[in-house]
């Protein structure tokens, strides 16, 4: 079947703000911007049409490809975002780096409501199964990729799909149109190119169509992902305490299988919601075989970087932690004007907000002082003895690793609360004793929200 415009309409949501086309000049985002603009002219496009091309500055040609991009685009009456990227080191190697900072590139245009076209057709399927393969990938990977998701605050779309990339050059060659040949495409020590150029042609030689049962097995993979994921999400919840924490004992009465099943999906949906980059496999070996068994008394760390973001996983008191790594906040007091939230860099974000059951009074002056702990202090909450603050945050089951990172708010030089655990029984105030006045309570949203205490 030839490539047909009409044929990415069934692609495209009725309300859409707008479709933005990644344009790196090539043959077949030419194709897919062609044929969007097409649509445009037609009248059948119900959206805004805009093109953005990543500028990565890893070739010598890079300005030169950026200014035919922007030609194609004036031509086709289609306005065009040039973003610049700075493409970090990584250690999946420069093709994965340039390709990660081209997605955040792309995250930074994608406002609410719009959507991203990327133009990977079948071709690139085929390789990103078998490159995958090689790499041990699961049921996930096997998948490959995956036609539409989520993206930013938008949805990215893979329109091109189902059709080979002979089918995208008879559209160019019929339509004369021009595009860029990217010097690197033919450096076989590049991964992916290795498998195009030389891989899968001796596989075409071999079985003949093999494509074709490749996409099949996408297809059962997506399947058996999809019941992956729908058995992880009921285990999950009910592994997952109300703080955001697995329980060990809850994980341990599934199956070895469904174990790990439920860690996959858990570091799925952090990334999906959060954006927390899910680990390789190596980590969830590593839960089960240190983390886990480690005596009652360890604190156990596993610790992993990926995409710049430094994640820890641990465990206290039979629970497994997810934390964020950060630059925490500097042991030093600090006043803070309890009208306005007040970021602690590395901590996360405090509020004073009303509240209707039992907290405390505002203080008079509008600020509180904030200080962390240095050791010796005591505190009485309400309703207890005054004991040490070391005991009472055991007590109230904080990880070791938070007890030093705990806000403390002073009023009038005397302690008034302890991050947003409790308020002392010299600053208590009971809604029923308030007399009309104004009750405050101190929200903490962490950085590591997604663990809790």
């Amino acid at each position: 079947m030839a490539f047909q415009p009409q044929d990415l309409l069934r692609w495209l949501p009725e309300k859409a703000a707008i479709c933005h086309v990644a344009f790196s000049g090539g043959l077949d985002s030419h194709v897919l911007l062609h044929a969007m603009a097409r649509l445009r002219d037609s009248g059948e496009l119900r959206c805004e049409l805009r093109a953005v091309h990543v500028h990565h500055g890893l070739s010598p040609h890079a300005d030169a490809w950026a200014e035919h991009c922007q030609a194609v685009c004036t031509g086709l009456g289609v306005p065009l975002d040039v973003v610049r990227v700075r493409v970090s080191k990584s250690g999946h190697g420069p093709e994965q780096a340039a390709r990660e900072a081209r997605y955040r590139a792309f995250g930074y245009i994608l406002g609410k409501g719009h959507f991203l076209l990327t133009a990977h057709h079948q071709d690139d399927q085929v390789e990103t199964q078998l490159f995958r393969m090689l790499r041990g990938t699961g049921m996930r990977g096997l998948a490959g990729i995956r036609s539409q998701r989520a993206f930013a605050d938008g949805m990215l779309l893979r329109p091109l799909l189902g059709y080979a990339r002979g089918m995208l050059m008879a559209y160019a060659e019929e339509q004369g149109l021009q595009w860029i040949e990217d010097e690197s495409n033919t450096d076989e020590s590049l991964d992916r190119n290795y498998l195009r150029r030389l891989i899968v042609p001796t596989l075409g030689e071999r079985w003949p169509g093999f494509q074709k049962n490749l996409q099949r097995l996408a297809k059962l993979a997506e399947e058996g992902q999809a019941l992956a994921e729908e058995v992880g999400a009921d285990d999950l919840a009910q592994a997952m305490d109300a703080l955001h924490r697995i329980d060990i004992s809850r994980l341990l009465a599934f199956s070895p299988a469904r174990q790990r099943n439920l860690l996959r999906y858990w570091f799925l949906a952090l990334e999906s919601k959060y954006g927390i980059p899910a680990p390789d496999h190596y980590v969830i070996d590593r839960i089960f075989s240190e983390l886990i068994p480690a005596a009652v008394d360890a604190e156990p760390l596993i610790e992993w970087n990926k995409s710049g973001q430094q994640v820890f996983i641990r465990r206290f008191a039979e629970r497994i932690y997810l934390v964020l790594g950060a630059h925490a906040q500097d042991p030093v007091p600090i006043t803070w004007s309890v009208q306005q939230p007040l970021e602690l860099p590395g901590l996360g974000t405090l509020y004073m907000l009303e509240t209707a059951g039992d907290g405390f009074l505002a203080p008079p002056n509008g600020t509180l002082e904030v200080r962390f702990r240095q050791g010796g202090e005591t505190a009485k909450p309400a309703g207890r003895k005054t004991r040490p603050l070391k005991k009472i945050l055991q007590d109230y089951q904080v990880p070791p690793w938070l007890r030093e990172k705990i806000p403390l708010f002073y009023r009038d030089g005397e302690l008034l609360a302890v991050g947003d655990l409790f308020v002392t029984e010299q600053w208590r105030v009971r809604n029923r004793d308030a007399q009309g006045k104004k009750i405050h309570q101190i929200r903490w949203l962490r950085e590591d929200l997604h663990c809790g205490y």
